[in-house]
């Protein structure tokens, strides 16, 4: 049953294309999926399946995957495991969401502090002044925080500029990296919130045409934070031609190393939270009390935000240990990992591969109960989650030449999320459709009928068959006058981090 918005969920494996032969359901084979129409009445095992949304009408229809289980029988008693994966009947009336969620890659938090290569004008260029304690909290956020500390992070570092000159009668600025340089060098040195970052020190003795950085701190190497102590002290020597007049900030990136190992066990005391949420970063300058908004001018960007990896093998290998004990097959989790390979248990990591990346799709739709005892009117709600090949952008480093003799060509791609396993390419936002037939590596060739055609640019790689299922899904549900096609959640827009040597010419 389901209660309230929880919806059961239920794992697909469909890496190996949506099918639409008239097979059996007793033919796919593992990754296969497809729909099928209720048994018939005069043989109880015959299915028939649907290739098309038009014969489908707005008929209820069950989805249909071929099992991850190779053997059948465990010993010569129980059986039945390679019989393919159904859902319940979809009644396409009561189909409430159907979305793909592609594969997105991480990215690190970066954040600056003060004058830097990325923004030195207006109030970006604080003056510090002489005999002034100056602090900047910075907060840690995220799940590995939280792992650490069993709560949030942060750290106050106060940064005094010294004694004003016994001539002056007002204060007098200083050398700003007087204060950049404590900052850094408390953050460095402070347990709670070092393991989580990388700090760069940089400076501009020329109004910010040409910028100049600290050695980049590694939290491997501990003397890194003690070669910035000289600087922190009242009357040390700083870089040559620096002064009062110098632009100085900090680029903090996070920067966290997980302890986990490469492959989960999933034993009961393994942990996962790392998978959930990346380091955040959060600097602001507060009083003595800890109060942000007594001052300004102290400017902290936010140059990249933190993305989580998304779509990785080990996501859905847990998705699907949880489809398998929903079926009356437990993982085996206890101290001899002989008897989960007895028990089947290692044909869910057989069936998906840890290091790859894959597009998920996800139809969500109730069950009602129309005759409830309690009088109450009520439905079950299910989440079929269906796994797909990747489907991702990738910048092409060769130029693609087709010729209209053979029609062929040879490229290589650059991607994050590597050569991409087979199907197909989208030229030109989706207009030029082409097949791939071979690939080497990084190199994939590729057949397309048309007249010679130079491409230089952003690519996307994706399997054919789920663009037919996508398809049949929104015919589906059209039939039935739904208002919605397919929602797709795409990748937040990356960035680039802040290069903390480059020049920036006219700000």
């Amino acid at each position: 049953m389901s209660y309230f918005n929880h919806a059961f969920q239920k794992t697909f494996v469909g890496t190996n294309g949506f099918v639409t032969n008239d097979d059996p359901t007793q033919d796919l084979t593992l990754g296969q999926f497809s729909f099928y129409t209720e048994k018939k009445t005069n043989n109880y095992n015959a299915w028939d399946q649907v290739t098309n949304s038009e014969d489908a009408g707005c008929c209820p229809l069950v989805l249909v995957a071929g099992s991850i289980h190779p053997q059948d029988k465990i010993g010569p008693f129980h059986g039945g495991y390679s019989e393919s994966v159904k859902s319940k009947v979809i009644n396409p009336k009561y189909v409430q969401r159907f979305y793909k969620v592609l594969p997105c890659t991480p990215q690190q938090a970066q954040i600056t502090v003060g004058a830097n290569v990325d923004n030195y004008t207006g109030s970006c260029v604080k003056e510090f002044l002489c005999g002034e304690t100056y602090s900047l909290r910075l907060d840690i956020k995220g799940s590995p925080a939280l792992r650490y500390l069993t709560r949030n992070s942060y750290y106050t570092s106060g940064a005094y500029t010294g004694c004003c000159p016994a001539d002056s009668i007002a204060p007098t600025p200083v050398n700003p990296l007087i204060v950049y340089t404590k900052w850094a060098y408390d953050f460095l040195n402070s347990i709670l919130i070092n393991p989580f970052i990388h700090v760069t020190i940089t400076y501009s003795t020329d109004a910010g045409l040409n910028w100049q950085a600290f050695e980049p701190v590694n939290t491997d190497d501990s003397t890194t934070a003690e070669a910035l102590l000289p600087y922190t002290l009242e009357g040390a020597a700083f870089p040559p031609g620096t002064d009062e007049n110098t632009l100085a900030g900090l680029i903090i990136t996070g920067a966290y190393a997980d302890t986990r190992f490469s492959d989960c066990t999933f034993y009961p005391n393994d942990s996962i939270i790392a998978f959930l949420e990346p380091v955040k970063l959060f600097a602001s300058e507060v009083d003595l009390n800890g109060d942000p908004c007594t001052f300004t001018g102290l400017c902290e960007n936010d140059i990249c935000e933190p993305l989580q990896l998304k779509g990785t093998g080990e996501n859905v290998i847990r998705d699907l240990i949880l489809t398998e004990g929903y079926m009356q097959q437990p993982f085996y989790t206890g101290t001899d990992l002989r008897i989960r390979e007895i028990t089947n248990g290692t044909d869910v990591t057989d069936a998906i591969s840890r290091s790859s990346y894959y597009t998920r799709y996800y139809l969500q739709h109730s069950v009602p109960r129309f005759n409830n005892p309690t009088g109450t009117f009520d439905n079950d709600q299910y989440l079929l989650e269906i796994v797909g090949a990747p489907e991702f952008n990738a910048l092409i480093t060769s130029t693609v030449v087709y010729t209209a003799l053979t029609n062929t060509s040879v490229f290589t791609v650059a991607s994050a999320l590597g050569a991409y396993v087979g199907g197909a390419v989208w030229f030109n936002g989706g207009f030029d459709q082409t097949t791939i037939t071979a690939i080497n590596g990084n190199t994939i060739t590729v057949t397309g009928d048309r007249d010679a055609y130079t491409i230089d640019d952003t690519v996307t790689f994706f399997d054919p068959s789920l663009i037919t299922f996508e398809n049949f899904v929104n015919g589906w549900l059209g039939n039935c006058g739904a208002c919605e096609t397919m929602i797709p959640y795409i990748c937040p827009a990356t960035c680039t981090p802040v290069d903390p040597n480059g020049s920036n010419e006219g700000g």
